[in-house]
Formats: structure tokens, sequence, C-alpha cells
């Protein structure tokens, strides 16, 4: 529970960055759920799916950090330029120190009007790589599905 608490405040504090504010564009169809799932609700922002990941203790930071710029690659290559993805690391307390420092097993991902694509027949051997990557290097411990609202 004070995991999700903590979450939910991280996640309060980011969408109220100017940064992510200055990403913000009116939502398009592009941010609908996968097939099978629920109808995509008015957004009067942007649609994003953020997700919490744990680096797994066989894989890297390095090796996730390549997933995400792989991930990144393929959208641009398949002609998808409206999204963005990235990657903020976590603050997180130093009892020894007493002071914060950037998590080595934890990230916060952002995928920011995340095309929709039917089914799976866009995916391609560099889809299959990139994948690949995420399951060797992370494993996502909560994932949501937001508005985030246009700057006001």
């Amino acid at each position: 529970m004070h995991r999700l608490i903590s979450f939910a405040a991280l996640l309060g504090m980011v969408l109220a960055q100017p940064a992510l504010a200055q990403m913000s564009a009116p939502a398009s169809k592009s941010g609908a759920p996968a097939p099978g799932a629920y109808a995509a609700l008015p957004c009067d922002g942007d649609v994003a799916n953020v997700r919490l990941t744990q680096i797994l203790p066989t894989g890297t930071m390095k090796g996730y950090l390549q997933a995400v710029d792989e991930h990144r690659a393929w959208y641009r290559a398949h002609g998808y330029k409206d999204n963005q993805i990235f990657v903020s690391r976590l603050m997180v307390p130093d009892p020894a120190k007493h002071e914060l420092k950037y998590s080595d097993t934890e990230v916060l991902a952002f995928h920011i009007r995340p095309p929709f694509m039917p089914g799976s027949k866009n995916h391609d051997a560099a889809w299959d790589l990139f994948h690949k990557h995420y399951s060797e290097n992370s494993k996502i411990e909560v994932g949501y599905n937001v508005c985030m609202p246009k700057n006001r």
C-alpha cells in the first residue's frame, strides 16, 4: 500500500511539471485502447500509458534504456511521429546518507499518444527484439492509462 501511495504522489508531482505540459496536444484516436479493450474516454489533453517498471536482478538499467530507444525507433521507422516515449528515474531515500538518490531498480515510463495498432500484424523482427530486451531487463509492476490534462 505504501508503494501505491508513493506512486500516486510521484505521479501527481510529475504531472505538475511544466515540461510535460509543453507536450500537450489534442488527443486523437491513436490513443485508443487495444482491440477488445474498453472504448477510450474523452480526454481534454493527451492519453498516456504510465508504467512503474522494475529492473530485474538479471537485467540492467542500460539494457532497459536500450529497449526504450529501440521501442521509440520502431515507431519512428513505421511512420508514427506523434507519440512520445520517455523514462523518469525515481528518486528514493538513501537512509544511510539522509539524502535522495536515483533508483537503479525502478523507473516510471510514459508513452504519450500511443498509436492504436489493431492486432499484431504490424509487428516485425525489430518489434520482437525490443520486446525481448524489455523482458530480459524489466518487469512492469503496475500500469495505467491516463489522461494528461492540457496546461491551463
